[in-house]
Parts: structure tokens; C-alpha cells; sequence
């Protein structure tokens, strides 16, 4: 098994061919794949990664899924809505004296998620503010917040042919084969990447 810094090594190496691979049509989405128990070893890493990818000359853009998310329902004109149904919620679990079933509140924010489109938006928006740069990167953290909302790839599979800067998507999971990824290790594998896999 490859350590962390071995992967992030061969990642590097990828990105500076990728840029000359990329008339070929694929988008250089690249994937550090690691597992899930080593999340809070590659945040401490997180800063001098992005330190090495300057020095390699590379304008790092980070795009944190925990920061987008927690503004998207921050910022949601359903935001007292949910608050005061989630107040109902454990109030009710409180009187029966059972624990409060947390589907319901998940399947709002998911809805919240997935149709409003925001967080789509919010990362194209990053992309082309990355891209403005011949030198730009962007680097896609904290994609463990995406659980038990979405994953990735629904979101990969709508930037296809629209990336246009070297993406690094530091990715909590295990990889099975060349395109199948599982989201935290437990989800089920899913073949539907078109990106690069790294661990």
C-alpha cells in the first residue's frame, strides 16, 4: 500500500502530463484516493500540499464541499422551515423517549443539495475562475461532507468537457479497478468515473 505523500507525489507527476494529454479530450480530473480512517492525516497535509503545487508553479484554488455545503444550507430561504421541523422533530423523539429518525431531515437537505443546482453553480464558478489562469489548479477537499447527500461523480459526470484547468479531488474511499470508486469505503462501487484514480 502507498503511503499518502507517495500518492500525492504521483499525482503531481500526472497533473504536468496531463496538461500536455489534454487535446485528447479528457478533463484532467485527477483523484487521491485514500481511505477513510486517514481523512484527519490528509487535512494536516492539505496545507503543504498545496505549498508544494505552488512551488511546482501552480496557482492552487481550493474548493472545501464542507464549506460549500454549510453555506448553501446556511444561506437556504427554507432555512427556518428546517430548523423549526427539526425542533418538532427531537421535541416528539424527546416525549416518546426514542431516539429522533433523521431520514427526513436528510432527504430535505438532499432535495436542497442536489435541485437547487447551487452547489453545481458555485463550482463552476470556481472552475472558471481557476481556469482563468494558464497555470491555475483547483483542489477539491472535504468531500466526505458530501455523505449521505450525494457523491462525486453526479457531479463529475455534469462538468464533462467543461474542465479546462487540472482538478485534484482528494477522495475518502477505496478504489476497485481502474474506474470504480467506493465513497467511504462502505458505499457501493461505482464504475461510472471518467477521471484518473491515484491509490
Amino acid at each position: 500500500m502507498h503511503s499518502l505523500k507517495d500518492k500525492f507525489d504521483e499525482v503531481c507527476l500526472r497533473i504536468g502530463e496531463g496538461r500536455r494529454l489534454e487535446s485528447t479530450g479528457s478533463d484532467p480530473i485527477f483523484y487521491l484516493v485514500f481511505p477513510a480512517e486517514e481523512i484527519l492525516d490528509v487535512k494536516r497535509l492539505t496545507p503543504a500540499w498545496i505549498a508544494k503545487l505552488e512551488n511546482q508553479g501552480w496557482k492552487v484554488s481550493t474548493f472545501s464541499m464542507a464549506e460549500e455545503i454549510n453555506a448553501l444550507f446556511l444561506g437556504h430561504k427554507l432555512r427556518p422551515q428546517w430548523l423549526l421541523g427539526e425542533k418538532m422533530l427531537l421535541d416528539t423523539a424527546n416525549r416518546r423517549g426514542t431516539p429522533p429518525d433523521y431520514r427526513e431531515i436528510n432527504k430535505t437537505l438532499t432535495k436542497a443539495v442536489i435541485e437547487g443546482g447551487d452547489l453545481l453553480a458555485r463550482l463552476k464558478e470556481r472552475l472558471a475562475e481557476t481556469s482563468a489562469s494558464p497555470d491555475g489548479l483547483l483542489l477539491l477537499t472535504d468531500l466526505e461532507a458530501l455523505h449521505p447527500y450525494l457523491r462525486i461523480n453526479s457531479i463529475e459526470a455534469q462538468l464533462q468537457n467543461q474542465v479546462h484547468c487540472p482538478v485534484i479531488v482528494l477522495y475518502p474511499g477505496v478504489r476497485e479497478g481502474k474506474t470504480s470508486l467506493k465513497f467511504l469505503g462502505f458505499y457501493p462501487a461505482d464504475p461510472n468515473y471518467r477521471s484518473e484514480h491515484i491509490g
